[in-house]
């Protein structure tokens, strides 16, 4: 397979992945439309965003599977329709309760993830995915600026919210067909060393009985820990961080939005960057990645204290910039260490798993901030509750970079061991 088509299939994805981004992004920005069409309070509305991410932290794990047992493009296609359906059928909805159960059901199709990082993992030798996977991790960032920019056009515009979701539904539709018509399925397990040109078919698929081997698996326990605890900084930031500018640092909302998008463009840079640092690292120790995912954390810290302690409204929105490009840095890696230890067929669920817990992580942030807050205001509260986080997060990098080499030489092992086998099968 050229290098050329394994580059299109990542740039795909990150097209795929950054207009879903920016579906999910529309409804903070219309949230006041919606309000006023069905005369929905807060806490209503807030019920339908909490219940929609617990929709998609439950089905990470069941997509996962499928995505190791079965056709990873077809289900990935699969998924784009039901994202352009369900968007379609919100935007329909006439009633507070049709738009309730239709909001719910765009839950469905956000674990496309796990089988895309699982796809691309074979395309892509191990010493290359980090780069792989910082692009597509920079599908995040891009997309929430571009929902928000679609979004708040079409609201100064004086147009209903319905017609944001009329032009991304329809694109996810036409998203899904295209995924079924240009993307290729690869055997897995086909890009590592040990099984180049060896695997002629699909043969290693998942098995309900393997997904307990995840739980057991150092590596990957270090990483679900550091998934659940590192979102709470993220939560606290993306809910509270506008808020924060504009009732404590007193900033009017023209340059709100310039330290946003500025903000939004540094983690696109930051993804991409991290991707090349870490496979750099990683073809010199077997710790790279977790050696960078911890100096990443420490200095997220560092960071985010010295943003919320700046003095000069000039200091702030540099250490903003500063920050926003340093905290991405460790997800591509992240996904990368995913596949440096685990199986082949089970890395989608090995993904499906540590989504599971960052939504979890998800839904606990936002209302401790609030809490903290309460007592010592919300700059405080989003400078603790993310300093506190990153620093576990800091210990957690730090003993994954000690435990990590046994599992990557495991799963060496097992590959070669699949070779042989597959040497005397030829």
């Amino acid at each position: 397979m050229s290098r050329r088509y394994k580059w299109f299939v990542v740039l795909f994805f990150f097209a795929f992945l950054t207009i879903h981004e920016a579906d999910r992004f529309i409804i903070s920005a219309v949230a006041p439309q919606v309000q006023d069409e069905f005369g929905a309070g807060y806490s209503e509305l807030g019920l339908v965003f909490s219940l929609t991410v617990l929709v998609s932290a439950l089905l990470y794990p069941v997509w996962g599977y499928l995505y190791d047992r079965y056709s990873r493009k077809l289900l990935a296609g699969l998924a784009a329709l039901i994202w352009g359906f369900t968007t379609i059928f919100n935007a329909l909805a006439r009633t507070f309760h049709q738009f309730f159960a239709t909001r719910l059901a765009t839950g469905i199709d956000d674990a496309a993830p796990p089988g895309i990082y699982s796809l691309v993992a074979d395309y892509f030798e191990p010493y290359e995915r980090g780069k792989a996977m910082g692009l597509i991790n920079a599908s995040g960032p891009l997309g929430a600026i571009l929902g928000s920019v679609l979004a708040l056009s079409i609201v100064a515009a004086g147009m209903s919210w319905r017609n944001a979701f009329f032009i991304t539904g329809p694109i996810g539709i036409v998203v899904g067909i295209l995924t079924l018509l240009l993307i290729r399925d690869v055997p897995r397990g086909s890009s590592e060393p040990e099984l180049e040109g060896l695997l002629t078919s699909d043969i290693y698929k998942a098995r309900l009985s393997d997904l307990p081997k995840l739980l057991k698996n150092r590596s990957l326990l270090f990483l679900y820990l550091q998934g659940f605890w590192g979102v709470f900084p993220w939560n606290a930031i993306t809910f509270w961080y506008v808020t924060y500018m504009v009732r404590e640092r007193g900033m009017p909302p023209e340059l709100v939005m310039v330290v946003m998008v500025v903000a939004l463009l540094a983690m696109v840079a930051g993804n991409i960057v991290a991707g090349f640092i870490g496979d750099w690292l990683f073809r010199r120790t077997k710790r790279g990645r977790a050696l960078l995912g911890a100096v990443v954390v420490f200095f997220s810290a560092v960071l985010i204290y010295l943003t919320i302690r700046s003095r000069t409204m000039e200091e702030f929105i540099v250490l903003s910039a500063l920050t926003a490009f340093e905290i991405p840095m460790a997800g591509p890696n992240v996904s990368a260490a995913i596949t440096d230890v685990t199986e082949p067929e089970l890395r989608a669920s090995a993904t499906g798993y540590l989504r599971f817990f960052e939504n979890i992580g998800s839904a606990v942030s936002p209302f401790l901030t609030g809490v903290i807050a309460e007592e010592i205001g919300l700059g405080e509260a989003i400078m603790w509750v993310s300093v506190s986080t990153w620093m576990l997060c800091f210990v957690f990098f730090t003993v994954l970079a000690l435990i990590i080499p046994r599992d990557i030489d495991r799963l060496r092992s097992l590959m070669q061991a699949r070779a042989r086998e597959l040497g005397v099968r030829g």
